[in-house]
């Protein structure tokens, strides 16, 4: 029985240290790059070599490919330990290819349409009445598309870019498609904690609070709870109604 590469070399693979070698189908180019630094769900970046558009697997896809290509040198050695082997015939040597280099995505700046639904450090401003002073992160803006908040025609801006419908955001556009076959509509949620149901909204802006951004304050022999932007006085929000 063959044995894995693991045990014949007596070391593990890292996979702090897996990188991914990829070959462009353009140029036939390729480069090496870490597993964390690959986006988890899958992409579409240029070519370092040629600039040409290439799609580019997730990073769980990746994690396999990374582990089989760091797997076949241990394995051939393994074979070699294994079995004497006939001597090939020799042939002429190709001339070797580019060593692969060290690359990483586009700084965020940078990102075209095609390339927005794959940065980790995505940021996201909502250009709509009571978002002005709101930065989301993918998860918020994920949880504000669910609650139904933000929708398909309401204008985004991704790092600073020029606004954009929502709904032509790559990596939006499937969040959108869930929300409409969704029948049920989550709870609001708080606009600066999208983790946390909003149990409350300000009075003067419709801001959704959660408890942390409608505290209790004490006027007189009186307490009210404020919203923690404005100032203005929150007041509880009815229960969702599912369906």
């Amino acid at each position: 029985m063959l044995e894995s590469p693991e045990l014949v070399t007596g070391e593990r693979l890292s996979e702090t240290d897996l990188r991914y070698t990829f070959t462009c189908p353009n140029c036939s180019g390729n480069f090496a790059i870490l597993l964390e630094r690959i986006p988890p769900v899958q992409a579409r970046f240029r070519c370092p070599h040629c600039q040409q558009p290439m799609d580019f697997p997730s990073r769980e896809e990746a994690r396999v490919y990374a582990r089989l290509q760091a797997q076949s040198a241990p394995m051939a050695a393994a074979g070699g330990m294994l079995a004497e082997a006939p001597p090939d015939p020799v042939v002429p040597t190709p001339a070797p290819a580019p060593a692969p280099r060290a690359w990483t995505p586009p700084a965020p700046g940078s990102l075209a349409l095609d390339q927005t639904e794959n940065g980790a450090d995505q940021r996201f401003r909502v250009e709509k009445q009571g978002f002005e002073n709101d930065v989301f992160d993918r998860r918020a803006i994920r949880n504000l598309i669910r609650t139904g908040e933000v929708s398909a025609e309401d204008f985004v801006s991704v790092n600073e870019a020029a606004p954009v419908a929502a709904g032509d955001v790559p990596f939006l556009k499937s969040l959108f498609k869930l929300r409409a076959t969704s029948t049920v509509t989550p709870p609001a949620r708080c606009r600066s904690h999208t983790d946390l149901v909003a149990h409350y909204k300000c009075q003067d802006t419709s801001r959704p609070l959660c408890q942390e951004c409608a505290p209790e304050k004490k006027f007189g022999n009186a307490i009210a709870r404020v919203c923690a932007h404005c100032g203005g006085t929150a007041v509880e929000l009815a229960p969702a109604v599912e369906g």
